[in-house]
């Protein structure tokens, strides 16, 4: 079993299967769910572990920016080679920033074609992973941020037809069999759609995050819905604090 890194969530999970799939639903913007992912990225990347980060909602500027203000040293990590981040966003819509470590998907980025071309990039720097040893006693992890932009990408219709290709090509493609299988955090911001249903039943954990204004205040819930040996959903109201998460069970 591999740490999130975050206590509170550790003691709620007991911690996550190695090679596993999480999803984080963040309802609406208010509830703060990505602040818990940034959190859980700082310190995968302080613990020298290696990440792979899939960027598709904002501009490489505005990404770094964020990654900085949440107290990522992100040049730090791109030049150690514990960070990769694969520009989506760039691919699609420009501008491209040319740096070590950041990588971006060429010719034609159908959704036919898009998970293999994400394979191949996977590949690529898996590769470089294992000829400079950077395997050896780290965890891998992979963070994609807003899948649920593949809707807006693709519709969705062909957003549902994508996700069903790229399972079928992650089983399959040689940078997945030959190299070291990460364990797997996706972020989708938004109410729940077909899209999301779709997502849900290949996840082997899902916690969702909502908020809502009470006399004036606002408040944070955090809902565990899946996880092995999971009967019946788990709630609590959370805070974000210094050290980590509150958290505090309700009915």
């Amino acid at each position: 079993m591999l740490s999130i890194g975050i206590k509170e969530l550790d003691e709620m999970l007991g911690g996550v299967k190695k090679g596993s799939y999480i999803l984080l639903h963040e309802e609406d913007p208010r509830s703060l769910g990505r602040e818990i992912v940034f959190r859980f990225l700082r310190q995968k990347l302080e613990d020298d572990n290696l990440v792979g980060l899939f960027n598709l909602s904002y501009p490489m500027p505005t990404l770094l920016r964020l990654l900085r203000r949440r107290g990522i040293e992100v040049e730090k990590y791109l030049d150690s080679g514990n960070l990769a981040i694969v520009d989506t966003f760039g691919s699609f819509h420009g501008p491209k920033l040319e740096r070590n470590g950041i990588q971006y998907l060429s010719g034609s980025l159908s959704p036919e074609l898009l998970s293999r071309k994400y394979a191949d990039v996977v590949r690529i720097h898996k590769e470089e992973w294992a000829r400079t040893g950077m395997f050896e006693g780290r965890e891998l992890w992979g963070v994609a941020m807003n899948v649920n932009e593949y809707v807006n990408i693709f519709g969705e219709d062909t957003a549902l037809s994508y996700f069903e290709v790229s399972a079928e090509v992650r089983r399959r493609h040689r940078a997945y069999r030959e190299y070291p299988t990460g364990t797997n955090v996706w972020v989708y911001t938004g109410r729940a759609d077909r899209v999301f249903a779709s997502i849900y039943r290949r996840m082997d954990y899902v916690i969702r995050t909502r908020s809502e204004v009470t006399d004036g205040r606002v408040r944070r819930y955090l809902c565990l819905l899946k996880a092995p040996d999971l009967w019946q959903p788990l709630v609590f109201e959370y805070s974000l604090t210094r050290e980590g998460i509150g958290l505090r069970e309700v009915d």
